[in-house]
């Protein structure tokens, strides 16, 4: 699965520093990115390439659009717990949202 693609002539790399490689050997393209965003992961859905800025989002997409995948068999558990964890602060958070508007 490869992500990274070259705007210049659609060839993919699977890596951000092969594409910036290629860009400035092969066309002469020097890339300027700010230091954070250079050193930003990609984490790829290895059953369809989505691509997420997250664990949290690769794990999310492979639950609902690859259920059977080995990629959930092989997440731990404790992942699993914190995403959950997570899901439900965030659903308490917008019940008291909603519970605060209401009674405006």
């Amino acid at each position: 699965i490869r992500p990274y693609k070259c705007d210049v002539c659609n060839k993919a790399f699977t890596q951000r520093c092969s594409l910036e490689s290629h860009l400035k050997k092969i066309h002469g393209v020097q890339q300027q990115y700010a230091y954070k965003q250079r050193r930003d992961k990609l984490y790829v859905c290895e059953d369809c390439g989505y691509t997420g800025p997250t664990q949290e989002d690769l794990y999310l997409h492979v639950n609902s659009a690859h259920p059977g995948s080995m990629f959930l068999k092989k997440t731990s558990k404790k992942l699993a717990a914190l995403l959950q964890s997570k899901l439900t602060s965030t659903h308490q958070e917008n019940t008291n949202l909603n519970e605060k508007e209401e009674k405006k």
